[in-house]
């Protein structure tokens, strides 16, 4: 249970907040780069409470700035992209990808002021089939090279979907391994479309025993499960500064997902899924047709509160699937955090001994906020390309001995993969 203080402090990210400061302080995604095509029509996008746009000028430069413009509020998002920029279609009014004003077509030669123009604009780059943006303070840092960001492309695949409640319910939702058990229960011999794995046959359906570490970049999340061989089945997940988890998906050691939560506004967020796989290339058409069956045209998914998530209560009743929603994992998570509400009110919750990892998460949300107000930098920032963070660095999924846990086998990878240096 939070106060509600200490909800609103990390629930709140508009312009001046201080959860909003802490968001700022690191790149965050705001598209994949698949919805901003050379050539494509500029984007409208709102994030963490700022109307943008983004766009790609007449050389292919990717810009991203205020959406209204700055002479009498007409929305840039309609522009045309031509001389060096996007121009405002009510009075011509030109703007560059950093924002400034260059040209003002309607005032006389002598007369224009583009100078005094001061319009909204972020630094803003392309990485792992994703647009990334920094709207903080101060020189940027580094965006880390993330595994599913660095991997050859036909390793790696990014999809965006849009989530109608706070960023919080979304990255709380995929760091605790406990929901899985119940909420994305299927029955045997019914893989996942996604990872192809059958998750019953692999685990079971028994609630799995929990663990955690902090670590540099965040949390480290054990998950221990009995599974119907009679072996122990971990998994290692991890929650990482400020807003991303990386689940192993049941993927084994062949790869992992990196999923990032960017609160669009206080109500609403996108959920940025980065797919990757370590060694082999992933079956692109089967996930993009996944998701064409679940996500509609306006990048929210189709089983929504609108139509009740269109629940089956037969279909739960055969135990198809445990909450008689389908099989997509994405969707049954929409509606476990969209039902919360728009913003959690964890003033009122009763958390157990299962919720171990919830709370590690909160504690390592408000350290990092701490840190951030008493030193003026947030955690795991990288300045130096040199930095290596991830050395320590675990996601996977796999058997392990009867006489090992999950601390002990994360031990035991990373003194071998020290010894191989």
């Amino acid at each position: 249970m939070l106060s509600k203080t200490q909800n609103d402090l990390i629930t709140q990210t508009g312009p001046g907040t201080t959860g909003g400061r802490f968001l700022r302080s690191y790149w965050q995604p705001i598209a994949a780069a698949e919805e901003i095509p050379v050539g494509g029509a500029p984007m409208p996008v709102r994030i963490m409470s700022e109307d943008l746009v983004l766009f790609r000028d007449d050389q292919d430069r990717l810009g991203l700035i205020g959406q209204f413009c700055s002479h009498r509020g007409t929305d840039l998002s309609y522009g045309r992209v031509e001389d060096g920029g996007l121009r405002c279609l009510y009075h011509g009014w030109l703007y560059d990808i950093e924002g400034n004003c260059i040209d003002q077509p309607a005032e006389p030669e002598g007369r224009k002021f583009c100078d005094k123009i001061r319009h909204p604009a972020y630094p803003v780059q392309e990485k792992g089939g994703a647009i990334w943006a920094y709207m903080g303070e101060g020189e940027p840092p580094l965006i880390p090279d993330f595994e599913f960001l660095m991997a050859p492309e036909p390793n790696r695949l990014t999809f965006r979907v849009i989530q109608t409640c706070n960023w919080l319910q979304g990255l709380e939702s995929s760091t605790d391994p406990v929901h899985t058990t119940f909420l994305h229960r299927r029955p045997p011999g019914t893989p996942s479309q996604r990872s192809g794995a059958d998750i019953s046959a692999l685990r079971g359906t028994d609630p799995p025993e929990i663990g955690i570490e902090q670590t540099s970049y965040g949390t480290r999340i054990f998950a221990v499960h009995n599974a119907p061989n009679g072996k122990k089945y971990l998994r290692v997940n991890n929650y990482v500064y400020p807003c991303g988890a990386t689940p192993s998906t049941s993927g084994g050691e062949g790869g992992y997902q990196g999923r990032w939560y960017v609160p669009i506004d206080d109500f609403n967020h996108c959920r940025f899924e980065f797919f990757y796989r370590h060694s082999e290339p992933l079956d692109k058409e089967r996930l993009r047709r996944n998701r064409a069956e679940n996500v509609g045209p306006d990048n929210r998914h189709i089983r929504r509160p609108e139509n009740r998530y269109l629940q089956d209560r037969e279909e739960l009743k055969r135990d198809d699937s445990f909450g008689g929603m389908g099989l997509h994992f994405p969707s049954q998570d929409a509606f476990a955090i969209e039902s919360q509400g728009a913003i959690q009110d964890r003033t009122k919750e009763n958390l157990g001994s299962s919720d171990i990892v919830i709370t590690a998460v909160r504690r390592a949300l408000f350290n990092a906020i701490k840190q951030m107000e008493e030193t003026g930098e947030a955690p795991f920032l990288m300045r130096d390309q040199e930095d290596d963070r991830f050395k320590d660095f675990i996601c996977t999924s796999t058997y392990i001995e009867d006489d090992e846990d999950g601390p002990s086998y994360c031990r035991r990878v990373l003194a071998a993969r020290a010894a191989a240096g």
